[in-house]
């Protein structure tokens, strides 16, 4: 099989969300928890998840050039790095990494994906009008996004000069657009961001750049992968695929954001419903081993009178400085503190589905707890299918004994009805009303 497109991404539902964009234009695409031992029975789109996100600078930047030798070995003709659409993460540095790899001629930068209200404008990066350094994003405790202007937020990164393209030059002649790129590489300038404030401008700029260059290495969120198929003619006929139904569903929200959190309360209110709230400064307590028998005692209450269940760590700032506080107590990092927390959900997880055999659907939003919790049920990547909505895939475990039909969510992502649209998909029997 043809290798069209490699995929580094530094978390899963990121993994997955840019993943589903090859697979919406008919390329078989793969998403893998790790980077592979070999190169045998590889898709023609595979997606890496480093998890490098989580990671400090210098183990982001070793485990992304990993992820990238191996694509280059592997013969992938395009490489993609995924970058988040709100910009957390050692961005600039995995860049470096992988241009050191492949010593490409330009690195395209275009994290906006317009759908979802994220876009560039004269540089700067807006979530639904606001400057990314003014929203919550700032104060993520992992990787809080304090500048706006992305070429400054990547040089301060990387110590590198970095060119702008904007809406002007996007919209130019393509004399004109060549004029623009070559004086950057003139000026020994490799890394360039990209404007835009729709998918068209996505598409255009894309167009235009392989027309000035054949070595590229391209980075953005799922906005740019939605478009980078046509560009680069690798999109193939779409079959409608189909996948195995659940009677009942289990949702798990281990993300902090606010949006989720609107998200199963609107789950929540509707009827066939059952909520469990876990408490994650419990989790570090010398009673949690009592905590989570009684825990998954109600989840599975709620799948005994034939509901759907949630559960769902709460979310407001008493409740992170909580966290935090214990974590400090215990000698452990902001890492650690997370890993125990999606840990500890992997956990209830695997013995409500291990009691339920019949429980094949599930959704799970935050990286690191779908990923947790998909290692728990055995699983080492997912097969994509479908986007239930922009940004929201839908897809097949990979390595586990039971087939488990999986829709993974970023935090920040979807509408107030996404987490429950997805629970009602997975049952068959959603009607998208857009």
């Amino acid at each position: 099989m043809k290798h069209n497109i490699g995929i580094i991404a530094d978390d899963l539902t990121g993994a997955n969300d840019s993943g589903v964009q090859l697979t919406e234009k008919g390329i078989n695409t793969s998403v893998l928890f790790d980077i592979p031992k070999d190169q045998n029975n590889l898709d023609s789109g595979v997606v890496i998840d480093t998890n490098s996100r989580a990671l400090s600078k210098d183990e982001a930047a070793s485990v992304t050039k990993q992820a990238g030798q191996f694509l280059k070995q592997a013969g992938y003709l395009s490489i993609y790095k995924k970058m988040d659409s709100t910009l957390r993460g050692h961005i600039g540095t995995e860049l470096q990494a992988l241009y050191e790899v492949f010593k490409p001629e330009f690195v395209f930068i275009a994290p906006a994906f317009p759908p979802l209200g994220r876009k560039t404008k004269d540089g700067i990066h807006y979530v639904n009008g606001e400057k990314i350094a003014e929203t919550e994003i700032s104060k993520d405790p992992k990787h809080p996004v304090t500048e706006s202007f992305i070429p400054k937020l990547l040089e301060n990164e990387i110590g590198q000069p970095i060119g702008l393209l904007k809406k002007a030059d996007i919209e130019a002649g393509l004399s004109d657009f060549r004029k623009k790129v070559n004086s950057f590489k003139e000026n020994e300038i490799n890394y360039i961001v990209c404007d835009a404030e729709s998918q068209d401008d996505l598409q255009k700029a894309a167009k235009k750049m392989v027309q000035v260059s054949d070595r590229i290495i391209w980075s953005g969120s799922a906005g740019l992968a939605e478009v980078l198929p046509e560009v680069l003619g690798i999109s193939e006929k779409t079959d409608k695929r189909s996948f195995a139904k659940s009677n009942r569903v289990m949702t798990v929200c281990g993300s902090l954001s606010q949006v989720t959190q609107n998200q199963v309360r609107y789950a929540v209110d509707q009827a066939g419903v059952t909520a469990v709230e876990l408490d994650p400064v419990q989790i570090f307590g010398n009673d949690w081993e009592k905590l989570r028998q009684n825990t998954i005692k109600d989840l599975l209450k709620g799948l005994a009178i034939g509901n759907d269940i949630v559960l769902y760590v709460p979310s407001n700032q008493k409740v992170r400085d909580q966290v935090m506080e214990t974590g400090k107590k215990l000698n452990l990092t902001g890492y650690q503190i997370g890993e125990r927390i999606s840990g500890a959900i992997g956990e209830i997880v695997a013995a409500i589905t291990e009691k339920n055999k019949d429980l094949t659907g599930l959704v799970l939003t935050g990286g690191d707890t779908a990923k947790d919790t998909s290692r728990h049920l055995g699983g080492i990547g997912f097969r994509l299918i479908k986007q239930v909505e922009a940004g929201i895939p839908l897809g097949t475990l990979i390595g586990t004994d039971l087939e488990y039909t999986v829709v993974t969510k970023a935090g920040a992502f979807g509408k107030e009805a996404s987490i429950y649209n997805a629970m009602q998909e997975l049952k068959g029997v959603y009607k998208d009303e857009q």
